[in-house]
């Protein structure tokens, strides 16, 4: 019988070549990707951690023992009832907006399971669709239980299926990340932008803070699901040293493009949830975890690729000191646009994010002073909450889906592209190079503005909630405590 070390390498390398077709034919370019190159350019692919799907079965089978093992532990409904409610609402955030994307991530993998271009390739892109699959059940199955006690932890599964305003923007992001994409592009894109930069604002950012939160069940989720994203991503770093070597300008076009699509998802999902919902236990900001995580150790990674850093560079830095803040301020005069709840920062944490972003502080504390002045005005509670909500839509990025919420409050980024006869509007200058370099692939495409002004979508703001968020009262996004903050009634003037 023979040795591991002697007939894995004979399972991996199972290529043959064709008599009856041509090789294009069975790996056509607008599928398996660009460049197209011959089989004997892939010949030499290896993945640095090599695997049989024996020793796959085993150890997957033993991380789903230890995260049901937490689960009955400290991650039952008693458990998730007694953290602070922020870090609820954060959780709701990405259990909603990751769970069914991890699912088309298996569709992405599988892709890369029939087209990949080499069968080691092709090997290690269906373990990762069996990642994704697991990825997509264990947070279904750990919010299904809290749907009794909150409704609004039904999102986790029924998001993607809804029109609602993130919903949109998020699938944008992932049906062209995962559903559309060759399988050259999704590797890169995926493998190396998402899973080896920005997946760690999760597994390790996110992971820390639900500890010091207390959610040991959250904790044990995302390491579990990190120890496979680990595996996987490794397929990208091989894909992306051929690509590289063959069309080094595309190589960086993937980065440059991806890193920014990823960035704006990103400053929602996480620095949202990072500086907004996650309380005291607070250890870093979110561009703390950026600049260790992102800046320091993504780009380390493409630096020993000989890959440069995106041409918008200077952009990144100065929205990484304001986007998400701009973003947040929406989201919040918004909130019943959502199925989570949101808080006001109060002045201590006002001062914490102060001495974090320095920058631009000013200008977005004023918008808090401002919201703050408007539920003195109204007085608090929950019958008051649409006296400090905004019902005229805002307008939305023609590339990235999001409002536009580049700049500052004082000076927005917005600008204006036309082409054949129709004007496009971008929240930055990198959304608009990306859909200047590919509008084929966007021009079509309808945010929520566009779907009211051609009938698709209702315009009365409490229709646009119900009927085409799907939202109720029960599941519409407030103001966690009504307004009602011990802080705002001790400060001058309040009531």
């Amino acid at each position: 019988m023979l040795n591991r070390e002697d007939w894995l390498p004979l399972a991996r390398k199972l290529d043959w070549e064709f008599s009856y077709v041509e090789e294009r034919e069975v790996f056509p370019e607008i599928i398996s990707g660009h460049p197209w190159l011959p089989h004997n350019a892939w010949k030499d692919w290896e993945e640095s951690f090599k695997t049989s799907y024996r020793e796959y079965v085993e150890n997957q089978h033993e991380k789903d023992m230890a995260v049901y093992a937490v689960r009955d532990a400290v991650g039952r409904l008693e458990n998730v009832q007694r953290l602070a409610t922020p870090w609820i609402n954060g959780l709701k955030v990405h259990a909603a907006a990751l769970a069914l994307a991890e699912f088309t991530a298996a569709i992405g993998n599988l892709r890369g399971t029939r087209f990949g271009r080499d069968s080691a390739w092709r090997a290690m892109a269906s373990f990762g669709a069996l990642d994704e699959i697991r990825h997509t059940q264990i947070p279904l199955l750990l919010m299904h239980e809290l749907v009794r006690w909150d409704s609004q932890f039904d999102w986790t599964h029924k998001f993607y299926h809804t029109n609602n305003w993130l919903a949109i923007a998020a699938r944008h992001f992932f049906d062209e990340l995962t559903l559309g994409q060759n399988a050259i592009e999704f590797q890169i894109a995926t493998n190396i932008v998402l899973e080896t930069g920005f997946t760690n604002l999760q597994f390790v950012g996110l992971a820390s803070l639900a500890h010091g939160a207390g959610d040991y069940m959250f904790e044990k989720m995302v390491t579990s699901i990190q120890t496979d994203e680990a595996r996987h991503a490794q397929i990208g770093h091989p894909v992306l040293a051929l690509v590289l070597r063959h069309d080094p300008e595309y190589a960086q076009y993937l980065i440059d493009k991806w890193f920014w699509r990823n960035w704006h998802l990103f400053s929602f999902l996480t620095g949202v949830t990072m500086d907004y919902l996650a309380g005291e236990q607070r250890s870093a900001s979110f561009k703390e975890f950026m600049e260790e995580w992102i800046v320091d150790q993504f780009f380390r990674t493409l630096d020993e690729f000989g890959l440069k850093r995106p041409w918008y560079w200077d952009i990144f830095q100065d929205e990484l000191e304001i986007y998400h803040h701009m973003m947040y301020a929406s989201a919040y005069t918004y909130r019943s646009t959502f199925w989570f709840d949101v808080v006001v920062p109060s002045p201590d944490d006002r001062r914490w994010l102060r001495d974090k972003y320095p920058k631009h502080w000013n200008e977005i504390d004023a918008v808090w002073e401002c919201i703050a002045n408007h539920w003195k005005r109204s007085g608090v509670g929950a019958e008051k909450e649409m006296s400090v909500h905004s019902s005229a839509l805002p307008a939305f990025c023609d590339m990235c889906q999001f409002p536009l919420c580049g700049g500052t409050p004082r000076k927005n980024t917005a600008s204006v592209f036309e082409l054949n006869g129709a004007n496009y509007i971008f929240c930055s200058e990198p959304c608009r190079w990306i859909f200047q370099r590919e509008p084929e692939r966007y021009a079509a495409h309808k945010d929520l503005v566009k779907r009211i002004l051609a009938g698709e979508a209702p315009a009365d703001f409490t229709a646009l909630r119900t009927e085409y968020f799907r939202l109720t009262p029960d599941t519409w996004g407030k103001d966690v405590y009504g307004g009602e903050y011990e802080w705002l009634s001790k400060e001058p003037g309040s009531s």
